[in-house]
């Protein structure tokens, strides 16, 4: 079935159209049989978040009372009550605060202390409001909301109780607040109004008996909510969520919230038919869209298989018959002479592909020689090659060699391609190089089998330069042998690549030491913070005090020189990758060196100053050139000794080129090598002395000096002492554009200025 496909171009588009119009179709029909309950929870969601928006709502109306509630109880006259007070605030608070209707006092025994506005009709002690008080009082409560009937006005209404507590901290009364629910009709207007002009809405904010304390106008408030709604019990629990119930003879989706720090629920209803009125809509639009679709791609198949697969499949008919000797054209069929005169790009297709037949039999005639030219090609790329490249018959006989490989053996190229008894002397003279050529031929052996390796490698003693003559030079050469097969896959010979890797091995092996110090010198300090470490550790040793702060001080000292070593790697890296970043400022150059002197390890040395009259206020990145001086101060204390005489001679320079400001520090060790002066600013080179170092090192100081130095625009160098005494001298040099000038005209100092 998969070969059917790939010979034909119908069948590819036909199974790329079912492709294209099959998920199509899927994806309606899941949308429409699988997305109706998505779309009906979205809407259901959209009258639960409106729900929620109210509920909202009304937690702020009720929080605003429940702030003021507690401002009047916490009040000094509340605590005291001071009846005559208490009324002023009352008259006061009614102007801020519209929603609360009345303000009442009771005592603790239940008495009416205090009603504000004044009320015509007396109050009989309350029970229930001792009860109140103790329940506040027992559970910790701020508030407690109370809903109750009033006989009088035959209305139901709801007050805010919070307690009076006095300075001995018992309770004395109780304030109760009765909000006017009328308040929150504004709100409740609004979002009937946004969405009544969809459909009816009923809106009912009720308390935990299902009584309806405020509802929406058009809404009956004496609607028994809690059975005509089963879930709203949920709601009265905490729990918010959606139920449709049938009424009047018409189903009504009811989104049910409850309100945070009350017992109140936000009840919300709308039709059925109006709110998923969307979702029915999307069902038939969808339909429409799947039947249009479908004949829309049906009617692009038929067309695009008619106009443009039909003539490519006839062209590619005809294009199987072309033969090299083939006396009659096959584009003068009459089926494909007829697209020809199409202005289209089927049209220019088959134009081209008659013109392309009549010039195929010029190419065929120009193969050989477009052959002849790749071959010469080919012979100048492996030519070019830095490679040496020896290609063998089956038989072993060299066929080939390129100009390194001949070089390299001391044989001329043109001398070998026109003699073949040179040729033969190619390997002969090689294994004359070879430094052990039994042991290279015995790879060779191993190499050449089916399982031995491919690669091999060997030295020689020597090799011969463009002008013949041999250099007594070492070599690693690195031989790899491969196969050569022609376009059957048969192996008609064998090749063998030779590189030189005496460059690439030395590299290896700097890397290898390179991991050799860094280890040792990181696994150095750390055995000796574990020993020192242990020795604390350790129960059945007693270690004085001094011993403890001595061995405490070895471990710092440790983590120091692990720390140096890994900021010096680092330090290292930034200035080979180029992206160490300073932080200029400036500085006076003595409180710099003071600075550096100071160290507890610099105080050892006999350090003498020489600085102009003028100190140089430099502008430098002071943490970095503190370190190269503290680098220069450690070099010289390691290789002159810890007493060694250092005189540091501050200097300007005005010779050409050089104007600026030069630092130099002049030990009495033993010098430098005269052929090492630039190598010691290598990275992971140290001098080696004849004896053993005083302190260990990875080689990176006088290295991260140079880079620093460099990265200020000034440079670094060292030289031996010149008047006849013993020592070196390492000099740093900075540009004048650092120099702070102290009569210069006032300007912004800006670092691209400098740098």
């Amino acid at each position: 079935m998969l070969k059917i496909l790939e010979r034909k171009i119908t069948l590819q588009l036909l199974v790329f159209y079912g492709l294209f119009v099959i998920p199509l179709v899927l994806g309606g029909a899941e949308l429409y049989f699988f997305q109706y309950d998505a779309l009906q929870q979205s809407a259901q969601q959209s009258d639960l978040s409106l729900a929620q928006a109210l509920a909202q709502d009304v937690e702020t109306y009720v929080q605003g009372t429940v702030k003021e509630a507690q401002e009047q109880a916490l009040s000094p006259a509340a605590s005291q009550l001071n009846l005559t007070q208490l009324a002023a605030q009352f008259s006061i608070s009614t102007r801020v605060h519209s929603e609360i209707g009345q303000y009442r006092v009771y005592s603790a025994a239940g008495k009416l202390l205090l009603t504000y506005p004044q009320s015509s009709s007396s109050q009989p002690p309350d029970a229930s409001i001792a009860s109140y008080l103790r329940q506040l009082y027992d559970s910790h409560q701020d508030y407690l909301l109370v809903g109750r009937s009033d006989q009088l006005t035959h209305s139901y209404s709801v007050a805010l109780a919070t307690p009076i507590i006095n300075n001995q901290h018992h309770p004395v009364g109780i304030i109760m607040l009765t909000l006017q629910q009328q308040q929150l009709d504004p709100h409740l207007r609004s979002v009937q109004g946004q969405v009544q002009n969809s459909g009816a809405m009923r809106i009912w904010i009720m308390d935990k008996q299902g009584i309806s304390i405020v509802n929406a106008p058009g809404t009956s408030a004496s609607v028994p909510l809690v059975q005509s709604i089963p879930g709203l019990s949920n709601a009265l629990h905490g729990k918010p969520g959606n139920v449709i119930a049938r009424e009047e003879g018409r189903d009504w989706l009811y989104s049910y919230v409850p309100i945070r720090e009350t017992d109140w629920t936000v009840a919300v209803g709308r039709p059925v038919d109006e709110t998923f009125a969307t979702v029915i809509s999307f069902q038939h639009s969808l339909i429409l869209a799947l039947i249009m679709l479908l004949v829309g791609a049906s009617v692009f198949w038929f067309v695009m298989h008619g106009w443009v697969v039909a003539p490519i499949s006839r062209l590619a008919q005809a294009a199987a018959l072309i033969k090299p000797d083939q006396a009659r054209k096959v584009t003068d069929h009459r089926l494909l002479v007829r697209e020809k005169s199409r202005k289209d790009e089927i049209g220019r297709l088959m134009n081209a592909f008659s013109e392309m037949e009549e010039e195929i039999h010029t190419l065929f005639r120009k193969s050989d020689e477009q052959s002849y030219t790749r071959l010469q090609t080919l012979d100048a790329l492996l030519g070019s090659m830095d490679e040496g490249v020896l290609l063998e018959d089956p038989a072993g006989e060299v066929v080939y060699a390129n100009q390194r490989f001949t070089q390299f053996v001391g044989m001329s190229t043109p001398g070998i391609d026109e003699d073949a008894f040179q040729r033969q002397q190619l390997m002969e003279r090689m294994e004359a190089l070879i430094e052990k050529p039994e042991v290279y031929r015995e790879a060779l052996y191993h190499a050449e089998g089916d399982s031995g390796p491919q690669t091999i490698e060997f030295q020689v003693h020597g090799y011969y330069n463009q002008l013949g003559q041999l250099v007594p030079s070492r070599r690693h050469i690195r031989m790899r042998l491969f196969q050569v097969r022609d376009k059957a896959g048969q192996v008609i010979g064998r090749g063998k690549l030779m590189r030189d890797v005496t460059r690439q091995n030395e590299a290896e092996r700097v890397k290898q030491n390179l991991l050799a110090i860094v280890s040792h010198e990181l696994r150095t300090p750390l055995t000796s913070i574990k020993g020192y470490a242990t020795s604390l550790l350790e129960t059945d040793i007693e270690v004085d005090e001094a011993m403890q702060r001595d061995f405490l001080l070895r471990i710092v000292e440790e983590e120091d020189r692990m720390a140096e070593l890994v900021t010096s790697l680092l330090e290292m890296s930034q200035l080979e990758a180029g992206t160490l970043k300073l932080s200029p400022s400036l500085c006076r150059l003595d409180i710099l060196l003071n600075r550096v002197i100071e160290n507890d390890e610099n105080r050892q040395l006999q350090i003498r100053f020489s600085l102009p009259e003028e100190v140089p206020v430099v502008y430098i990145d002071q943490r970095r050139i503190e370190m190269v001086l503290r680098n220069l101060l450690e070099n010289a204390r390691r290789y002159a000794g810890a007493h060694a005489k250092i005189i540091i001679v501050v200097r300007y320079t005005q010779e050409t080129g050089e104007n600026g400001i030069c630092v130099s520090l002049e030990d009495n060790g033993p010098g430098l090598p005269s052929d090492l002066t630039e190598r010691i600013f290598e990275s992971f080179y140290q001098v080696d002395s004849g004896r053993e170092r005083s302190s260990s090192g990875v080689g990176l100081g006088l290295a991260i000096c140079r880079g620093f130095v460099e990265a200020h625009g000034g440079r670094i160098w060292a030289e031996n002492r010149a008047d006849g005494a013993t020592g070196a001298i390492f000099h740093i040099w900075l540009p004048a554009r650092l120099l702070h000038q102290p009569n210069a005209p006032s300007r912004p100092f800006k670092l691209e200025e400098v740098f």
